[in-house]
């Protein structure tokens, strides 16, 4: 048998060597399903060139961006209106997960730091000592671990007399179905809305460009938690929020966001533990 395509017929045997043998063009294969014999028939293709020339994209070309998500730059609906005057400083907000803790407690009063955790703290503490940046602002959940934390960081790392602010909208949740799911499957949709609504309270009161009135440069110190954390990092970069649990973020680390006057948002570090020894770096 034969298998014939243009002007050219290969019989069984002879079809490999007159293939390689062939000008270039478009190839095709043919099998067969339970039997030994096999044939390769090139297709004569006298428009190949024309076609190649034709999907040859021009070397100055630029990417095609309508495609592509765009990024709202009014994200915080304070973006200025034409004829205002324009903010010219830079808000950072530096996101700390509390210390290593009691995860085995069955209440809030209970899941306080461990020695371990106490440990990163008073290090994280110094990290934050050595900073060339004094805080603006300091913001802390009022669970007792976050407490803890910045008890621990006021005395050791921060400036004598600097104030701090209680926002109880942070404390740990699970504000979004994260995908894949966890261990845990899914959650109950209530249980998700009330945190998510709970959480993006919390995200407004600390995400935004800053005024025009301000002139220097901040960093707003919060110490909060893991998922909150994670769930604020997806939402001010314009990524789906369920991918929140794809991300890592260690005990006592910090994670650093910047805000820019053009509404910009720049992800400086993620769950960065550097000042930590490598035994005390630790999840849960």
């Amino acid at each position: 048998a034969a298998l014939r395509s243009g002007r050219a017929t290969f019989k069984r045997g002879k079809a490999l060597s007159a293939w390689q043998k062939a000008p270039l063009g478009l190839g095709a294969v043919a099998t067969g399903v339970g039997v030994s014999t096999w044939a390769v028939a090139y297709c004569d293709a006298p428009n190949v060139g024309q076609a190649s020339a034709a999907a040859e994209v021009d070397d100055n070309a630029l990417v095609d961006i309508n495609n592509l998500q765009q990024f709202d730059r009014n994200w915080d609906g304070r973006q200025p209106l034409e004829g205002d005057k324009k903010p010219t400083a830079v808000r950072h907000i530096v996101l700390i997960r509390h210390g290593h803790y009691n995860d085995k407690a069955k209440t809030d009063t209970e899941a306080i730091l461990t020695l371990k955790g106490r440990q990163q703290s008073r290090i994280l503490a110094k990290t934050l000592a050595s900073m060339p940046w004094t805080p603006s602002r300091v913001v802390v959940s009022d669970m007792t671990r976050a407490q803890e934390t910045l008890d621990i960081i006021l005395k050791d790392g921060l400036p004598k007399g600097t104030s701090t602010e209680v926002i109880k909208d942070l404390r740990e949740g699970r504000p979004c179905q994260p995908t894949p799911p966890s261990k845990s499957g899914v959650y109950k949709q209530k249980e998700v809305d009330r945190t998510k609504e709970r959480v993006d309270s919390a995200f407004r009161a600390l995400f935004y460009r800053a005024d025009h009135a301000q002139t220097e440069h901040s960093y707003d110190v919060v110490v909060c938690h893991a998922n909150v954390i994670r769930y604020m990092v997806c939402k001010v970069l314009q990524l789906p929020t369920e991918a929140w649990l794809r991300m890592g973020v260690p005990h006592a680390s910090l994670t650093i966001i910047a805000i820019y006057p053009s509404g910009s948002v720049s992800l400086r570090c993620l769950g960065n533990t550097h000042n930590l020894p490598p035994d005390l770096i630790t999840y849960s």
